[in-house]
């Protein structure tokens, strides 16, 4: 029985770090994959979006952290924001009108070239993350709520260049349950 309670404590765990407001690099525009296998000097975009925010956000600031062997070109944003810094060493963005917190909030398009590519396609760049990290000035990944203007935090994402992939066995119900 108490090996019950900590698996079920174990599998837990992962909804319990994400259930506040995050933010991370998606290679999708709607905001579900946080991997990426690019080719040999292949542009592509990247997604930066907030989730979870469960406020109208009017602000949000943010660096960037790329791996070697992948090269930022630029970046958008989806409105006439105002902004300081620039990506990836910091941004800061006043955004109006506020955006709806409690859908997932597209803040900036990123648009990339690999230099390096994965090792199937002869380059040697294998499980390179891009993370969402503290903006250097206030050390902090954070939004401004509308009306209030409180500042709250985000969890920064961690997303994946190039995925080591291990092969599963696939086996049944019952085989599964013996290992308990």
């Amino acid at each position: 029985m108490r090996a019950a309670i900590i698996a079920m404590m174990i599998l837990l765990l992962p909804a319990a770090l994400f259930a506040g407001p995050t933010m991370g690099v998606y290679f999708t525009y709607a905001p579900t994959q946080m991997h990426y296998s690019p080719m040999p000097f292949e542009q592509f975009l990247g997604y930066v979006y907030a989730q979870n925010t469960a406020c109208f956000l009017t602000g949000a600031e943010f660096a960037l952290e790329i791996p070697e062997g992948v090269v930022l070109i630029g970046y958008t944003l989806p409105g006439d924001y105002v902004t300081l810094g620039s990506l990836p060493v910091g941004l800061s963005m006043a955004i109006w009108p506020p955006m709806d917190g409690w859908t997932a909030n597209l803040l900036c398009t990123l648009t990339f070239l690999a230099v390096n590519s994965c090792p199937g396609t002869g380059g040697t760049m294998l499980d390179a993350p891009i993370r969402v990290i503290a903006h250097p000035d206030t050390g902090l990944i954070q939004g401004a709520c509308f009306p209030e203007n409180y500042l709250f935090e985000y969890t920064g994402l961690t997303s994946i260049l190039c995925p080591y992939v291990i092969g599963v066995q696939e086996t049944n119900w019952g085989a599964i349950k013996s290992l308990f």
